[in-house]
């Protein structure tokens, strides 16, 4: 559901010309995501100041769907924005206790996601870093941000590193890598249906894979070579994580510190 939004945004940034018609489509398909399922491919040409036919072929262009896919790729992420909050998990009244419990919150999966993380595993994963021809950092919608700061954080160190966005991206990435590469798989629970594909994939090719989760007991954890944990604290009702991914950065930032240290070891 997210992917279809990244997918517009990616679409968009691709392109110079914001007046070229396919842009304006995208533009106006992210503004009005929630009208689009309820909306005909003339009342999206008209709005749009364009043809069907031109709407058509944006669709074709986007992703070689139709108008009718289109809308339903926008009715499943508006469904899924309908749960993006569980209200009645949710404590009603705002007040200072709110930011200060979340900010407990933060702190406790912190010093919890320290005390799961050994300096031996660190390591290990610093050298196999530094030995891999290349890294390969894979994580789908919040996982996906922190897999491209992570691959940020290596370039700026002089490590050849990549982290796709959409799944087609991904997978395609995952079989042109080979031995001598790292695959760091990014997921909170390690059980979702594209990480259990993605890791399939990679195992079939005998990449080696470093996982960096909450679940110990996942499928991710349970075919990766090396493991670094984190806490499972989280707070209920929501689907973002707005405690994990405070946890999961930390775990990067970790592994940052150490492969920068091992490098300044073995360098002077």
């Amino acid at each position: 559901m997210y992917n279809f939004i990244a997918k517009l945004l990616n679409f968009i940034e691709s392109s110079t010309d914001h007046t070229n018609s396919e842009i304006v489509i995208a533009e106006y398909i992210l503004r009005n995501v929630h009208q689009l399922p309820g909306m005909s491919i003339y009342q999206v040409a008209e709005a749009c100041h364009t043809s069907p036919a031109t709407v058509s072929r944006f669709c074709k262009k986007f992703d070689n769907i139709s108008f009718k896919e289109l809308k339903e790729y926008a009715r499943t992420y508006t469904e899924f924005n309908e749960s993006e909050v569980d209200y009645e998990k949710v404590e009603a009244s705002i007040n200072e206790d709110l930011i200060e419990d979340y900010f407990d919150n933060v702190a406790e999966s912190i010093k919890e996601t320290a005390a799961l993380l050994q300096s031996k595993e660190l390591l290990n994963i610093a050298k196999k870093i530094h030995l891999a021809k290349k890294i390969s950092i894979f994580g789908v919608t919040f996982s996906h941000l922190l897999a491209r700061n992570t691959q940020f954080k290596f370039l700026r160190l002089g490590k050849y590193a990549t982290a796709y966005g959409n799944h087609e991206n991904q997978l395609t990435e995952a079989e042109s890598l080979n031995s001598n590469d790292l695959a760091i798989v990014v997921s909170f629970s390690g059980e979702t249906r594209f990480i259990t594909r993605l890791v399939k994939k990679l195992r079939e090719r005998n990449i080696p894979i470093a996982a960096i989760t909450s679940n110990p007991d996942s499928f991710l954890a349970k075919n990766a070579e090396e493991i670094l944990l984190l806490s499972n604290r989280r707070i209920e009702g929501y689907k973002s994580p707005i405690i994990e991914e405070v946890s999961m950065l930390t775990v990067i930032n970790s592994i940052y510190l150490f492969y920068s240290a091992f490098i300044s070891s073995i360098e002077n």
